[in-house]
């Protein structure tokens, strides 16, 4: 049964016309007004009565997405820019490799020449390269947003992916020379200053888009395994209110900045360069990094999520 419009019939009459003119001949308002004799603003008008009183009904049929509600009510409660939803691990497979392969189509649709991507360094990023790939090749531009030299704090020169992802893309990449974290903060302070640390690092700021996980505190925790926090430090940042980190810069259930010692001996990217960068993705799930997702969103510093269905309805449950 057609639905009942509720307005007079001329008023009716005149907003069809108006709507099949300019969503079927694709006439513009102004065009619209010269033909019927109407004011650009009364078209506009009648445009606008015609979609709230029903006679103009827009239907917007995505593709097939199981998660699609999901991705709906994350995008709106936490006002991020993008969400890439994913069901849970197959049997025999791990959620970081579900996650990675979420990661590696979402990245894959949003190459383009020229772009230039920034890579951070974890163990779900590092499982990207067995799925990821492109229909075309793109002269795109792949970067680090951290050093990646192995040094005795931080054993991450295993996670450097970024040269496969740009191979894979048909691009090329830029690696920060430099170890992740060093010894002193005279240390850091000259390896940056240093022309080609520091042209590396200017390239991984102009990124327009940065892709990387969020670290948590437990002693599974990377920056744990390779020596660079002890037990001690993970309960000192605790008791800080820490709740994870990001690039190695560690953050409270707020996404405010914890300062600690290893902010002066890291070597790259800030939380602030996360925060200016027009998209700053995440991949990241579980139950143990809930908070840390949720204090990333609230500092600011993601801005598109890629997250597996049970840490989606978790987030939309705690709320933002």
């Amino acid at each position: 049964m057609a639905e009942t419009i509720k307005l007079p019939r001329a008023e009716h009459r005149l907003c069809a016309r108006v709507a099949r003119l300019y969503y079927e001949s694709e006439l513009t308002q102004e065009q619209i007004g010269e033909f019927l004799g109407l004011s650009r603003m009364k078209v506009n008008r009648l445009l606008s009565l015609a979609m709230k009183s029903g006679i103009v009904q827009v239907q917007i049929i995505g593709p097939d997405e199981p998660h699609a509600e999901l991705e709906n009510q994350l995008l709106s409660l936490f006002r991020l820019k993008d969400v890439r939803v994913v069901s849970g691990p197959l049997p025999g497979q791990s959620l970081g490799l579900a996650l990675a392969a979420a990661a590696s189509d979402w990245l894959s649709e949003r190459l383009e020449p020229d772009l230039v991507i920034g890579i951070g360094l974890g163990r779900t990023v590092a499982l990207m390269p067995q799925t990821f790939s492109v229909p075309q090749p793109f002269n795109c531009h792949f970067v680090t947003l951290e050093g990646v030299g192995a040094s005795p704090n931080a054993g991450f020169a295993a996670y450097d992916v970024t040269s496969r992802l740009a191979d894979a893309a048909g691009g090329w990449a830029e690696v920060i020379s430099a170890p992740t974290f060093v010894s002193t903060t005279e240390m850091r302070d000259a390896l940056i200053a240093e022309p080609s640390v520091a042209s590396s690092l200017q390239t991984a700021r102009s990124a327009s888009l940065m892709l990387q996980s969020v670290g948590t505190l437990s002693v599974d925790a990377p920056l744990f395994r390779h020596g660079t926090l002890s037990k001690k430090d993970l309960a000192a940042l605790k008791k800080a209110g820490a709740v994870g980190d990001a690039l190695g810069h560690f953050f409270d259930e707020d996404g405010q900045h914890v300062p600690w010692v290893t902010d002066g001996i890291h070597v790259g990217l800030t939380l602030s360069d996360l925060v200016d960068c027009p998209t700053s993705a995440v991949v990241a799930g579980g139950e143990e990094k809930l908070l840390a997702i949720r204090g990333g969103i609230r500092g600011g510093f993601i801005h598109a999520l890629i997250t597996d269905a049970a840490t989606a309805e978790r987030l939309i449950e705690v709320g933002p």
